[in-house]
């Protein structure tokens, strides 16, 4: 994924939230696997994978960008449960509890900042549960900048 410099100096990636997400909400379901896509060999369920919605990236000022972007953490438990509309409300109740904020690390600084989500909403469809967010990060995107050769001489006339 693209890397982005938050205000905070962390890079923000999909992958880098997954990790964070997982390692927070271990805390609270505790016998759930966490993954980071949903096509992975030996998957042990219940589980949770993290899938990017859409992305979006607007200039603000002073050179920063406010990105955007929209997730879907993805709940699945065995098919044929008795209670898996229950199984799903209790999980989302879970994560709606913990999911106002998290802590971020982008495994390169060591202090964890806190992440705000923004824009929470679930429903259980057919067999799963999706619970979405969006999170908004201020970044500033690194440039490969040309540096200035030679300044060419200026006369300024007046004319009157």
């Amino acid at each position: 994924g693209q890397k982005d410099k938050g205000v905070d100096g962390m890079n923000y990636t999909v992958e880098t939230v997954a990790d964070s997400l997982s390692n927070y909400l271990k805390l609270f379901l505790p016998g759930f696997s966490f993954y980071q896509d949903p096509n992975q060999q030996g998957t042990k369920i219940p589980c949770m994978f993290l899938q990017q919605r859409y992305s979006n990236i607007k200039l603000e000022t002073g050179g920063y960008y406010l990105r955007t972007i929209g997730l879907d953490l993805t709940c699945l438990e065995e098919y044929n449960l008795p209670d898996l509309q229950r199984r799903y409300q209790k999980t989302a109740e879970i994560l709606d509890l913990h999911m106002e904020t998290f802590p971020y690390t982008d495994g390169i600084q060591t202090e964890p900042v806190q992440i705000r989500t923004y824009d929470r909403e679930w429903d259980i469809d057919l067999n799963e549960l999706h619970y979405r967010f969006e999170i908004r990060e201020r970044v500033r995107i690194p440039k490969e900048t040309i540096k200035m050769q030679t300044i060419e001489k200026y006369n300024e006339e007046v004319v009157e």
